[in-house]
């Protein structure tokens, strides 16, 4: 698999697994105390674990990336992640995305650029 596909694939299977737990811990409802029924409740959650898969690929992968990138590169591209959950969450979840958080997401592409450029 070519680095770049590798990277976004690491970051794609991250974003999801971040959706696909959000979705699950929303049918869970709000954790008041931990107990074996709640931790049942979460780990045999369809959507927590589908979530924890794709982080666990998303990992593997990115060991694939590690040993291709220099991590001064390759970890900074993880902020792309931050972007789509941002605007999954919008599309997914209706979460509200306030101006600052819009501009915050701006300045995380414009970093990611600069990183980029050798």
């Amino acid at each position: 698999m070519k680095t770049k596909a590798m990277v976004a694939s690491s970051i794609i299977l991250g974003v999801f697994g971040q959706l696909f737990m959000k979705k699950g811990m929303s049918l869970v409802g709000e954790i008041q105390s931990l107990n074996l029924q709640i931790l049942g409740n979460i780990f045999l959650n369809f959507w927590v674990i589908a979530g924890l898969v794709c982080y666990g690929l998303a990992m593997v992968i990115w060991l694939g990336v590690l040993a291709e990138l220099d991590l001064s590169l390759a970890y900074p591209m993880l902020s792309l992640g931050y972007i789509i959950v941002a605007l999954g969450s919008w599309v997914m979840f209706d979460e509200y995305i306030s101006s600052i958080r819009w501009i915050g997401i701006f300045v995380i592409i414009g970093g990611v650029v600069f990183i980029s450029k050798k």
